[in-house]
Order: structure tokens, then sequence, then C-alpha cells
């Protein structure tokens, strides 16, 4: 079973959005795990690799039009790492390369 963390710019992203974003948000997550937990794809969430890189696989689901949820699954951990827009989301993936 994968353990779930949240990195630190995932949390500060998370507490700018609106309320109703943030129950998108959260049902995404939920939706994650359950593809942890019970091996079923998420629907809707157009989860898609974006690439691996020495046994890290970088994964960015889309939560709305607007909103990119992005994780990190490494052996037994599954990190969410990013929430932002598609732009914000390529520059923060630029940051790391």
């Amino acid at each position: 079973m994968k353990g779930f963390l949240y990195k630190k710019a995932f949390l500060k992203a998370f507490d700018r959005y609106e309320e109703s974003e943030k129950e998108l948000i959260v049902s995404a997550d939920k939706q994650i795990r359950h593809y942890y937990g019970m091996q079923t794809a998420p629907y809707g969430l157009r989860v898609k690799k974006l690439f691996e890189k020495e046994g890290e696989k970088t994964f960015e689901a889309r939560v709305t039009d607007k909103i990119r949820l992005l994780y990190v699954e490494s052996g037994e951990v599954v990190a969410f790492a990013f929430l932002g827009n598609h732009e914000q989301v390529r520059r923060y993936i630029k940051s790391f390369k």
C-alpha cells in the first residue's frame, strides 16, 4: 500500500483556492488515492504521465479546465507536489530540470 504526502508548495497553493475549488481538489485527491488502493482508474481526471526520472514518475491530473494537480510516485510514496493552472505547472516542472 502506498503512503501519501503533501508537499509544502501543494498545501500553500491549496489555501489560495475558493471553497468550491477546494472541494474539487479534495475530490481529485480521493480519486487518486482510490486508484492506488483499488487499481481502478480515476474517471474524468485525465491523468497523464509527464515524465520519469531516476525511478520517480511525475503525473498531472486535470481537476478542472483551469486547475492542474501534480503528483509524484516514488517507490511506496505518492507525493502531491503542486497545484496551479497549466502555465504555473509548466514553470514548476521547468524549475527542477
